[in-house]
């Protein structure tokens, strides 16, 4: 949602953007006072303070929609000669495109009350708009455009509320002959139905085409309108008069001409604020939004909760219409709707929800309710009611193996502070992450759930894997050449030569050269002996050739490489994350390399949980209830498991010293204190979760933390702050609750978001308002006031429906409540008159000074007074009542691990063991190579050897990423006859030790049988259904279903010739793997499709119910009879079983489908 700033954005697109906005102001600030600041890094101030606001009556744009605006262009040439100038005119009709029949997404930044809520029957319904020019963009009220008024506008757009019974329409007005929509196009389905705000969805055409209605939408407000949709409510003649017309002082109506709009100005205005501390605008310094208030309260005599409908309606060309004589509806277009719910008075007290945020005030974790039964209920129970206190829940676990059981889980919150862990080592899978609780006999799968997870973030983001493939790769190559030069000059000082070491020896060699025909020794060489000495051209050189074990391995695993890689590596790590000046890389500056900065930025939003699923931050919905505020802890384990297996891609090596090196590099970075700011980098260690209707009353919710921060503050008090769903907050800092940096928390309605009320009581028979001070001079000035907190009280309070000059109309005529809306403009203009002659002077009244001072009523002075009281919450972190329940936040003994900094832990590398043949002995690197120099002689060709003869599966047509089919020679008595006791053991399907059945069939996706006809491959589904196995205690190890292979024989039905797709896949059993195999069985071809348990102690078969797996791209055998029947085989192989394989077969119908019956 985009935010109206009024100037310069300063939004930051990352989960980050509070820590960063802060470090770049400061640095900004730095800049400036050392005088080093470019222009283009100039971050500005907000020109409000935290909890300043800013109120304007209009925001009107320079040019409205709605009209033809015309531009007239002359133009003047000066030849600078005798002759006279050239003067050429142009002119040009244009129109200003603004939404009209609806609104663009994003619009609606909040509406109150929110949808599906309640409230009192006091409040005003209002909608708050992101753009703040959308009111006026276009004209509101044509009347009142040639009377110039500076301080007030007419918008275009109205607040309306509703009653189920007013917008209801009858079933003979949406269907039949006495319908209104009766000559609608076809477009409009019949009979029409209403939305569940009761409005009716249609285009303008069919608006225009609706019979019996009057409405402001002619064809006269736009070119090509007829095909806009939008909703449209229909409103009865006497509500549409009321709504539109003025009353007078003894409360009777007095009806215009033509519907008068002048009302609507008080109703709409604008409010600049700074949104520190609120989780949705706060992406920028300051926000500017338009509010639109409704000017009708809810029912008054309501018994029990009522249904309101409230609609963001456009009031454009309301004026320029007639009121309705005969016609039953007034249609207006709404752009905005939905439905809240009115109380009977005395059911909803704002205050007390507030209040009872901060009696719920606990940790993340189960309730005491469910843990405390478990202490007392054996060891077991206890044990488990212990890790549920630090925050654990049980789920269902699949291992590797197939079997299902239950695991520990916990995610990064936490509801005490976790040590750091044992395990430093970096991992490449995962596996090693998890703990087994030897108690209770159930594994951990906290870490390596974190490492997955981690692990699918990473290949989920395209740049993030691109980029660190690219470092990685840079890493190596730089760490490679420079672990070469040391193992090739540890063999001898000489044996390296840089480019100025040859080019500082050149005139030594041109000297040796110049010598070359000498025989015997140099006057002036003394004792050294010559480079070369006399003899053919074998001879000549005076070097002997390097021995074998002279010669140092270069390979990656060559002892002097894996003694000196990882020091190279991280040589290469932290140069590459350095900025360009030299220093360490720290986001406020230029990098070296664009790909450390993509994987610095994507590593440290992981360490602030940004793109972390809910399921892992809340691992069981009981953690949080509904109405509660929870604190944590984030397990800084768990988040270096995450970060761990996103570094983890992009590893080809067996040791991962890369990525040592570049958490090695991040820790620097993390460790460091960069020159121009006064802290390091900020990570989160704490936060809390608020769940409240409140959220979602107030998404944008205003949160400071407690003591006071100076403005601006040194280090930004909440890290991350954000709405996750709909009522639930999300805030993570760096501070420890309860600490002296962090003792309270302050929740306070936002300024954009408040509550707007018609008076402080409103009974069916009476209203009390009061008048609340208002200032226009300085802040220094009204602090002298000593009654700035009370309020101004008016005469004849309360009022009554009988009284004259009354500020609010309760019904259309006098003795009726129907109405319930604001007396408008008398209301504001009152306002304006009391505040004139009761506010007073500031002193003796020796100055002309007024604490108020303003001569016209205007709609943002109105929206103050109907401000209801803005309300917050202070939750004191030290009061005897909050210490115990945050007593397990506490840093542990010490304390030393809350003030180092939160770097990456797991910095040894992994490995895997390399795995030899039996009695190969280790391979020496140094020693002596033979080289076949026959094998060398030779020139390298990059063809296959002339002995080569390839495999038949190789021939196949395989994808690069598909392994070729394995082929098996075997004599295998597996098809021989099944012996006559395998039979009598069948024949009984009741006896509880009979082998289970296997109903198997082949048919294509979708159909009951194999087509053919096209001569494609197709896929083909091997269902394969277990009966009879619910007694069973058979072990199944293997199932094999073999599809004989050749061409089409007429002695023999063949399915297939051959196969060469990419092979099998599993369908839904995921306990099973299903592989292929080509085997030549007494002298016939099979495809041997293989159905093997992932455990390698078989399956208990009596848990298996199917076994369904694809075969894709299979090409069948083209038969030309309408059907064809073949049997296929089976073998099914159980453990311990004296009759194993079980042979058996089923039948598979082939239909060619372009052959008739």
């Amino acid at each position: 949602m985009a935010i109206f700033t009024g100037g310069k954005s300063t939004a930051i697109n990352s989960p980050r953007h509070l820590t960063l906005r802060q470090a770049r102001r400061a640095v900004g600030s730095k800049k400036l006072s050392l005088g080093i600041l470019a222009p283009d890094e100039v971050v500005p101030e907000p020109e409000l303070n935290p909890g300043e606001e800013k109120l304007n009556s209009y925001w009107a744009p320079g040019l409205e929609a709605g009209q033809t605006h015309r531009v007239n262009i002359t133009q003047t040439i000066d030849p600078k000669t005798d002759e006279n100038p050239l003067t050429l005119t142009a002119e040009q009709d244009f129109f200003v495109d603004a939404p009209q029949f609806s609104l663009p997404e994003g619009s609606i930044h909040s509406v109150y009350p929110p949808p599906g809520y309640s409230d009192d029957h006091r409040i005003l319904p209002h909608v708050v708009l992101t753009d703040p020019h959308l009111p006026w963009e276009r004209l509101g009220s044509p009347k009142l455009k040639d009377n110039k008024d500076d301080r007030n506008r007419v918008p275009w757009l109205a607040l309306l509320s509703f009653t189920q019974d007013e917008l209801r329409l009858g079933p003979e007005v949406l269907d039949g002959e006495t319908s209104i929509f009766k000559n609608t196009s076809a477009q409009l389905s019949k009979p029409v139905r209403q939305t569940s705000v009761l409005a009716v969805n249609m285009s303008v055409g069919d608006l225009l085409a609706t019979t019996d209605i009057v409405t402001p939408v002619t064809p006269n407000l736009g070119n090509n309108i007829s095909d806009s949709r939008g909703d449209f409510i229909f409103v009865r003649p006497d509500l549409f008069k009321s709504l539109f017309s003025t009353f007078d002082s003894s409360n009777q109506r007095q009806v215009p001409d033509s519907p008068n709009t002048s009302q609507y100005k008080f109703l709409s205005h604008v409010r600049k604020i700074n949104t520190t501390g609120m989780a949705i605008s706060g992406v920028e310094d300051i926000g500017v939004f338009s509010v639109v208030v409704g000017n009708r309260s809810g029912p008054l005599q309501n018994a029990g909760a009522t249904s309101i409908a409230v609609h963001l309606v456009s009031i454009e060309g309301v004026e320029d219409m007639k009121f309705p004589s005969q016609e039953s509806h007034v249609a207006l277009c709404s752009l905005h709707s939905w439905n809240y719910t009115v109380e009977p008075p005395g059911m909803l007290n704002v205050p007390d929800a507030f209040e009872s945020i901060g009696r719920t005030l606990s940790v993340l974790r189960l309730s005491d309710a469910v843990i405390d039964p478990l202490k007392s209920a054996g060891k077991i129970p206890a044990r488990l009611a212990s890790r549920f206190e630090d925050g654990y829940s049980l789920v269902k676990y699949r291992t590797q193996t197939g079997e299902q059981t239950v695991a520990l889980f916990r995610g990064p919150f936490t509801p005490t502070v976790v040590p750091n862990l044992s395990m430093s080592n970096c991992s490449n899978s995962g596996v090693d992450l998890q703990i087994l609780d030897k108690e209770v006999g159930i594994m951990d799968i906290t870490y390596s759930s974190a490492w997955q997870l981690g692990r699918t973030l990473a290949l989920g983001d395209q740049a993030f894997t691109a980029a660190l493939a690219r470092l990685r790769t840079a890493i190596h190559n730089r760490a490679m050449k420079e672990s070469k030069i040391i193992a090739v000059t540890e063999k001898s000082e000489n044996s390296f030569r840089t480019r100025n070491d040859v080019l500082g020896d050149l005139p030594d060699m041109v000297r040796s050269l110049d010598q070359i025909h000498i025989i015997g020794q140099p006057a002036d060489s003394g004792d050294q002996a010559l480079p070369f000495k006399p003899g053919g051209p074998l001879k000549r050189w005076y070097r002997s050739r390097l021995s074998q074990s002279e010669i140092p391995s270069l390979a990656f695993s060559a002892p002097m490489i894996v003694e000196n890689y990882l020091e190279q590596a991280t040589e290469a790590a932290r140069a590459l994350a350095k900025s360009i000046d030299g220093t360490i890389y720290d986001e406020t500056n230029s990098p070296v390399s664009t790909d450390w900065m993509i994987v610095l930025a994507w590593v440290m939003n992981r360490m602030f949980l940004a793109g972390v699923p809910a399921h892992y931050l809340i691992t069981d919905p009981s953690h949080l209830e509904q109405e509660s505020l929870r604190f944590f802890h984030i397990d800084s384990n768990w988040v270096d498991a995450m970060i761990d297996g996103a570094l983890s891609l992009a590893n080809h090596m067996g040791v991962d010293k890369d990525r040592v090196a570049i958490k090695t590099a991040l820790n620097d970075y993390i460790k460091s204190k960069p020159e121009l700011l006064a802290h390091a980098p900020q990570i989160p260690t704490y936060g809390f979760f608020l769940r409240s209707d409140l959220v979602s009353m107030f998404p944008d919710l205003r949160v400071t933390t407690l003591p006071p921060q100076p403005n601006p503050p040194v280090r930004a008090p909440l890290l991350r702050h954000e709405i996750v769903t709909n009522g639930v907050m999300l805030a993570l800092l760096d501070r420890i609750p309860g600490s002296d940096e962090f003792n309270g928390l302050v929740f306070t309605q936002p300024p954009h978001q408040q509550r707007f009320a018609v008076a402080r009581d409103l009974e069916a028979d009476s209203i009390t308002v009061n008048i609340r001070r208002q200032y226009t001079v300085e802040e220094n000035i009204r602090q002298n006031d000593p009654n700035r907190h009370l309020v101004l009280e008016i005469d004849n309070l309360p009022m009554h429906p009988s009284d004259s000059h009354n500020l609010f109309v309760w019904g259309s005529t006098p003795g009726l409540t129907d109405l319930h809306i604001l007396r408008l403009p008398y209301f504001a203009e009152l306002q304006l008159q009391e505040l004139v002659n009761h506010m007073g002077s500031p002193g003796d009244g020796s100055t002309n000074i007024k604490y108020f001072d303003d001569d016209t009523a205007n709609s943002a002075l109105f929206a103050l007074q109907l401000n209801d009281p803005i309300y917050n919450l202070t939750i004191g972190l030290t009061t005897p009542g909050t210490l115990p329940a945050l007593a397990g936040l506490a840093p542990l003994a010490g304390g030393a691990e809350t003030q180092a900094p939160r770097t990456l832990k797991l910095l040894n590398q992994s490995s895997v063991e390399r795995f030899t043949a039996t009695g190969e002995p280790p391979r020496d690197h140094d020693s002596p190579i033979k080289p076949d120099h026959d094998a060398l002689a030779e020139s390298a060709t990059f063809e296959r050897h002339k002995s080569y003869i390839p495999a038949p599966q190789v021939l196949a047509n395989l994808a690069p990423h598909v392994r070729a089919i394995p082929t098996e020679t075997t004599t295998s008595p597996v098809l021989a006859p099944t012996p006559k006791a395998l039979s009598i053991a069948s024949s009984g399907d009741d006896q509880p030790a009979t082998a289970p059945k296997y109903h198997c069939s082949i048919y294509n996706p979708g159909l009951s049988s194999i087509q053919i006809g096209d001569g494609l491959p197709s896929d083909l589904v091997f269902s394969v259904l277990v009966r009879d196995n619910e007694n069973s205690s058979y072990q199944l190890t293997e199932f094999d279903i073999l599809i004989l292979l050749g061409d089409i024989n007429p002695d023999r039905n063949i399915l297939m010739k051959d196969y060469d797709g990419p092979g099998p896949s599993m369908l839904s059993n995921l306990r099973f793997n299903v592989l292929t195999a080509f085997s030549t069985i007494n002298g016939s071809s099979y495809l041997q499709l293989r159905l093997l348990p992932r455990s390698s102690k078989g399956i208990g078969i009596s848990s298996v119910s199917e076994m369904g797996f694809l075969l894709s791209l299979a090409k069948v055998n083209e038969f030309t009879a309408r059907q064809t029947l073949l049997n296929v085989e089976t073998l099914a192989y159980y453990q311990n079983d004296d009759f194993s394989p079980r042979k058996d077969e089923f039948l598979v119908s082939i239909i060619n489908h372009n052959v008739s019956d």
